[in-house]
């Protein structure tokens, strides 16, 4: 990854700034040096310069004793720290960079000279005096590397502190209308590190890396950022999930749990760990091993907390309503990944393992589904012909499944299915869909099957119609309100739900209104060319008698979806009613011209399109609207 853009000047104009440290330096000179060489600084580090190269190219005869303008060199780097223990990094650049350049040369002087293993009391004697400076300068800077680290963390607990003082009278002042006054979130800064801070930060590691300090440079890093990062934690109340509660508290318990989870799983996602990257790499910009190990090591502490819980959960019993927070799970997971990419691999294969079981329990929680309906074996029918609760139940839950669509997908891809079933259907049409799109429509199928059984309840095969019309609408227009499903599913599928909700109408129709149809048939009225009054009275009778149950018994059937209610209403209007005018018309003077015709004829023609507006209100029949 490359560096962040503020610090990379911060590196490109070291060189110019130590060339403006030493001219600095040029100017001062210490009472050891007056009192020794009367040479300025500046030439003391141009001889050490010049010293060291010797040591490294020198073929010659061994060093016997350290050159004159070398010799006062650990008394000066000494009064340096002296100067920085008083004032401190980070006030002054050119200091501060004067400073580490020194610490650099005496640093790489004392390496050199330890490798080459002299045998002289002069050199060992500057040697230790050396490697005395060189301690108290790495002491020196890694306490100023830790106060650095540290500083950010006591800023951000005053600026909370100070947030939670005006929030708290923010809220006394405005708590009547609190649940209208939204706050607007600032951006969050994680972690808050100046520029000048990072740019000392990062002059101080080299340092320290340079003069063999690696291991106490990483781990006063590491230390200081866990306890940041703990208390960053802490305030998101990731302390108070405990994995060994998982198996024992109640699921609606559980999913309080979950749901902070998500939440803070996704905040190291979006924050947390992009910051900690960008800090590590600012830091540690010129080693990448540095930098990701300790990259590795922080994110691998909190994540493995992450997977523990994840696990934990993953072993609850399973249960439909379960489903979609396994998937909640799985996303945040998978979104993980990349914010972790620049750490060790092994910790990303932990995150996919965990996924994977995630996505292993989303699987078998939907099998679960499947099989629920097969097995739903109830023997009550639902009164009236309503749509049952198993469809309703299942079309919600697939409906927002589909909200998980490429979730699903992505979860089913890993559940081939079996060769045989792929060989059958691999010409079908309907099966050209995506993996989770081929689950949805197994699903479909069972629950097809389930409501063909449960419309045998109805003795009245009039009743069993409107028992498949209105579950098969109820699914049509729950696949037409939803994208997701109608995409999954298809084109080819929704037309045949249309054509079997059509054959449905028809076969209702024959069932119902077939009978009265052909009692108002004119075949057999007439006998011997005249109109039989005992064959028309009793055709009349007949009818009345079919349209009084119809109406009695149909007022109660319920059709909830209005668009369907009109519709059937229509075409029984548009069947019985022209047929009943035709009938009413032709052979009602033949009645009226006897005794009693009110006995017979019982309707008028608009009386029959007042009472078919009745049928499948789902309410107790009224007669009492009938013309007098």
């Amino acid at each position: 990854m490359e560096k962040p853009e503020n610090h990379a000047t911060e590196s490109e104009t070291l060189d110019h700034k130590s060339d403006e440290s030493e001219q600095k330096l040029a100017t001062e000179t210490t009472p050891e040096s007056e009192s020794s060489s009367q040479l300025s600084l500046t030439q003391v580090m141009e001889a050490v310069d010049d010293f060291i190269k010797s040591l490294s190219s020198s073929s010659t005869d061994p060093l016997k004793e350290i050159p004159p303008t070398v010799e006062p060199f650990p008394e000066t780097v000494d009064s340096l720290v002296s100067k920085m223990e008083s004032s401190g990094l980070g006030r002054d650049e050119t200091e501060d960079s004067a400073f580490i350049l020194a610490v650099n040369r005496i640093s790489k002087s004392v390496m050199t000279l330890r490798e080459l293993r002299l045998d002289s009391t002069p050199v060992s004697s500057w040697l230790n005096r050396a490697s005395s400076v060189q301690n108290r300068a790495a002491s020196l800077l890694d306490e100023e590397f830790r106060h650095l680290l540290d500083r950010s963390r006591e800023n951000k607990k005053n600026n909370n502190n100070n947030k939670n003082k005006n929030a708290d009278v923010s809220s006394d002042s405005t708590h009547e209308s609190d649940r209208c006054v939204l706050q607007e979130e600032e951006e969050e800064t994680f972690p808050d590190f100046p520029p000048e801070s990072i740019s000392t930060l990062k002059k101080i590691a080299g340092a320290m890396i340079s003069a063999g300090y690696e291991a106490e440079c990483c781990m006063s890093y590491e230390m200081s950022r866990r306890h940041a990062f703990k208390e960053e934690l802490s305030e998101v109340g990731f302390e108070g999930i405990n994995v060994e509660d998982v198996q024992r508290i109640p699921w609606e318990s559980l999913e309080g749990e979950i749901a902070n989870w998500i939440s803070i799983v996704r905040r190291c996602s979006t924050v947390l760990f992009p910051g900690e990257l960008s800090l590590c790499t600012a830091v540690f910009s010129d080693d990448a091993a540095i930098r990701k190990r300790l990259f590795t090591g922080l994110v691998s502490a909190v994540t493995i907390r992450f997977l523990d819980f994840s696990g934990a959960v993953v072993l609850t019993k399973r249960s439909s309503e379960k489903l979609f927070k396994f998937l909640d799970m799985y996303e945040t997971l998978r979104d993980l990944i990349p914010a972790v990419e620049q750490s060790d691999s092994d910790l990303i294969e932990e995150i996919k393992l965990a996924q994977t079981r995630l996505g292993e329990a989303a699987v078998t929680i939907f099998g679960e589904l499947e099989n629920s309906i097969k097995t739903d074996q109830g023997r009550t029918a639902v009164p009236s012909g309503a749509v049952h609760p198993l469809t309703r139940y299942t079309m919600n839950y697939l409906k927002y499944a589909c909200e998980y669509k490429d979730t699903l997908d992505q979860v089913f891809q890993t559940e081939p299915e079996p060769e045989t079933k792929r060989n059958q259907r691999e010409d079908d049409e309907e099966y050209k869909v995506s993996a989770f799109g081929r689950q949805m429509i197994r699903v479909m199928e069972h629950l097809d099957a389930n409501l063909e059984i449960k419309s045998r309840l109805y003795r009245d095969p009039a009743l069993r119609s409107i028992f498949l019309m209105n579950n098969g609408r109820y699914i049509l227009q729950k696949i037409k309100g939803s994208t997701e499903i109608r995409d999954l599913m298809g084109q080819a599928w929704t037309r045949k739900r249309s054509t079997e909700l059509r054959q449905y109408h028809k076969s209702y129709q024959r069932e119902t209104w077939g009978k009265v149809l052909q009692c108002m048939n004119q075949e057999g009225i007439q006998v011997n060319g005249k109109v039989s009054k005992p064959v028309l009275k009793e055709r009349f009778k007949v009818f009345n008698t079919m349209f009084d149950e119809i109406h009695k018994t149909q007022s109660t059937w319920i059709v909830s979806d209005e668009q369907m209610q009109s519709e059937l209403r229509v075409s029984i209007a548009a069947l019985v009613i022209p047929a009943y005018r035709s009938f009413f018309g032709r052979y009602k003077q033949h009645i009226d011209s006897g005794r009693h015709s009110d006995k017979y004829v019982k309707y008028q023609p608009e009386d029959i399109e007042t009472y078919i507006d009745d049928l499948f209100d789902g309410n107790p029949p009224s007669m009492a609207r009938k013309r007098t």
